[in-house]
């Protein structure tokens, strides 16, 4: 058998062969032995066995060559060693008991390395690789990139997995990342890779509560003002804010966050964030924004942010159905029983883009403009708009797509669809006006027949209303009974009692 000296020497071979890869020092340092060489698996191919051959020191000058091919192959040669057991092992113990904070390094480098290997991923777990380097996490005793390489490691095991998640979380792994968070230095790559690590965390609803006790909502606020010099890091930490926050069950307490969140001036933050040329980034500040709207939290600081309504006009015109959708929505919550800020947005040309929005594929898209429309048409000055941009025309098809049994499929109603359309017809049909230039566009046959059709639906159309409607209605029946036959729809207006409130329809 070799000597102690020499598996100690092969062993050193293994971890000072380096490599320098993408970022700033992911060295390759390898940690075997000649020793567990021997009792490695019989290669299956002659490939396998001529790589078997070469010497470790062989590999060690390989790994610094000036060739990235003989770097790579080399590095490859070596990571597929360390995966054998029982070098495997010796690297984890190396992690889990050296007394030599030079060793346990090197050895979280290799185990980093390791981990990029997606394949390599369920035996590095099953050998225990999580719960040493959480523990490698909680030892103060360990450098900074050591806590780093670890933390790097831990992402990769446990991207895309639920169950290793909460073994992490098992383990402990909220207290040192909610310690390297709260640094007050500046920032660095630890707290970046800590936090790339909440951001899977946040990724499963079940270890919600435990984030939220640890206090993550506050320092994804604070952190979410960093940008690390990435440009991604904003994002990562407003989308798991928003998941933290929208899984929150009572609403008191969701409201409570929310105001806590005003002390990190996060309205100027979400402002600048939808001004952004990323379209991810400003979707998870809109979401954001949605549930600051919905609670009805600060909702006048944010009417009041500079040109909030211009902004909300160039994301609707950036035709973008996941845009759209967030956007329409937080504008409706906005500007719900506020007449001076729905003046605000018509008068920043926001009522244009909605013939746009009614016509688009996405059927969320087109109910929340929908609902965007029944609040815009409350103000006169947008009627004749509305009609003449083809707004209207398009709420007339999606009336007609409803009477041919094909609803809307919103998410989250805040009144059914066929509701607002019925307003809006109403409002319109309220000024002759309206109604001759419909008649001049050959869109009042279209928009009668939603109406028929859907007042038989309608419980809640009062009569008065209903009579107005239908007085006006009755005005066109020659140029409108030959037109309606093609929908189905027989129209008679002659019968009116004393005691009737109106025009009656059959």
């Amino acid at each position: 058998m070799a000597s102690n000296s020499n598996l100690n020497g092969d062993r050193m071979v293994y971890f000072a062969a380096g490599v320098s890869l993408v970022f700033m020092v992911y060295s390759v340092l390898r940690h075997a032995s000649a020793l567990f060489e021997s009792e490695a698996p019989k290669p299956r191919n002659i490939l396998g066995m001529v790589e078997d051959k070469i010497k470790m020191e062989s590999l060690a000058k390989l790994a610094r060559s000036d060739s990235i091919v003989l770097q790579g192959s080399s590095v490859r040669i070596l990571l597929s060693r360390a995966m054998r057991e029982p070098n495997l092992r010796f690297i984890l113990d190396t992690v889990a008991e050296s007394d030599i904070e030079e060793e346990r390094w090197k050895a979280i480098t290799t185990l980093q390395l390791l981990t990029r290997n997606e394949s390599n991923r369920q035996t590095l777990v099953d050998a225990g690789a999580l719960l040493i380097l959480v523990n490698s996490l909680k030892d103060p005793k360990n450098r900074e990139k050591s806590h780093r390489y670890a933390a790097v490691s831990i992402c990769e095991l446990i991207s895309g997995s639920e169950d290793r998640r909460k073994q992490v979380v098992q383990y402990g792994i909220l207290e040192p990342l909610s310690r390297f968070l709260i640094k007050v230095e500046p920032a660095n790559e630890l707290q970046y890779w800590s936090l790339m690590v909440v951001h899977q965390l946040a990724a499963s609803d079940a270890l919600h509560p435990q984030l939220i006790n640890a206090g993550m909502i506050r320092i994804l606020a604070e952190m979410s003002r960093l940008s690390f010099g990435n440009a991604n890091m904003p994002k990562i930490c407003l989308q798991s804010l928003v998941r933290l926050i929208v899984t929150i069950e009572y609403e008191s307490v969701v409201r409570w966050y929310l105001s806590d969140l005003l002390e990190y001036d996060i309205v100027p933050l979400i402002a600048n964030y939808i001004r952004s040329d990323d379209f991810e980034l400003v979707y998870w500040a809109l979401a954001l924004m949605y549930e600051f709207a919905i609670k009805g939290v600060a909702l006048d600081e944010f009417k009041e942010m500079r040109g909030i309504c211009r902004s909300i006009n160039a994301l609707l015109a950036a035709d973008e159905a996941y845009i759209s959708r967030i956007v329409l929505r937080t504008l409706k919550f906005m500007m719900l029983q506020d007449d001076a800020f729905q003046l605000q947005a018509l008068n920043a040309g926001i009522g244009f883009r909605l013939g746009k929005c009614l016509a688009s594929k996405d059927d969320d898209v087109k109910y929340w403009a929908l609902s965007i429309a029944h609040e815009f048409v409350l103000h006169s000055q947008w009627r004749q708009q509305f009609i003449e941009t083809g707004a209207f025309g398009q709420v007339i098809n999606i009336g007609l797509s409803s009477v041919s049994r094909k609803p809307l499929k919103a998410a989250s109603e805040i009144l059914p669809a066929k509701e607002y359309i019925m307003d809006i017809l109403v409002i319109i049909w309220g000024s002759r006006n309206h109604l001759e230039l419909l008649l001049g566009m050959r869109g009042l046959a279209e928009a009668t027949c939603v109406f028929l059709q859907m007042e038989k639906r309608t419980s809640d159309l009062s009569q008065s209303r209903l009579a107005a409607v239908m007085a006006e209605i009755a005005r066109f029946t020659p140029t409108l009974d030959r037109k309606l036959t093609r929908y189905g729809v027989n129209l008679n207006v002659l019968d009116r009692s004393p005691n009737s409130s109106g025009v009656l329809i059959t």
